[in-house]
């Protein structure tokens, strides 16, 4: 067939062979890609087994080891989703921000970690007002019972509520 042609034999061995080697190396990069896919999906998703383990179980069979790991994945960011909707409920009822809880989600739709980190720095906040505001009632009541002004400790309160430090200064005066 080849008979006296062996330089297009060589020439198309050649070509052959650089095929198959162009087809190895896009085949052991493909290999790497899905290694590296199926890596972080079993970070995200920590099925109970390594990636080697879960690899080797699906050897020839990685794209079905990532179909099932991402479906995995998708079930617990749905999870987690509705767990940060549930914070975020839980948040406003507790700090009223002015806006429900649903239009905050709208707002924060993909960004729900920042909009838990805001309530509950606003939390924290009014916990600590809320904090001061008693510690400023209990010594105008002290100041009160001391001083004795007229006026009992929780109509001077009445009056002079969210002017708790003018309160006392009077008060200390007498």
């Amino acid at each position: 067939m080849y008979d006296g042609k062996e330089d297009d034999l060589i020439k198309n061995l050649t070509k052959m062979k650089a095929k198959q080697e162009k087809a190895a190396v896009k085949e052991a990069e493909l290999k790497a890609a899905k290694r590296e896919r199926v890596s972080a999906l079993v970070d995200e998703t920590m099925p109970g087994k390594s990636a080697e383990d879960l690899l080797a179980m699906y050897d020839g069979k990685e794209d079905q080891l990532i179909k099932n790991l991402e479906k995995m994945n998708s079930k617990k960011l749905v999870k987690d989703k509705a767990n940060k909707q549930q914070s975020v409920r839980q948040l406003v009822d507790e700090t009223n921000p002015g806006k429900s809880a649903e239009e905050l989600l709208a707002m924060y739709d993909g960004k729900e970690d920042d909009l838990i980190k805001n309530l509950t720095k606003m939390k924290a906040k009014q916990e600590k007002t809320a904090e001061l505001k008693a510690i400023k009632q209990q010594s105008v009541r002290a100041l009160v019972d001391e001083n004795n002004p007229g006026k009992s400790a929780e109509e001077l309160l009445a009056m002079y509520d969210g002017k708790e430090d003018a309160l006392i200064k009077n008060l200390e005066k007498m």
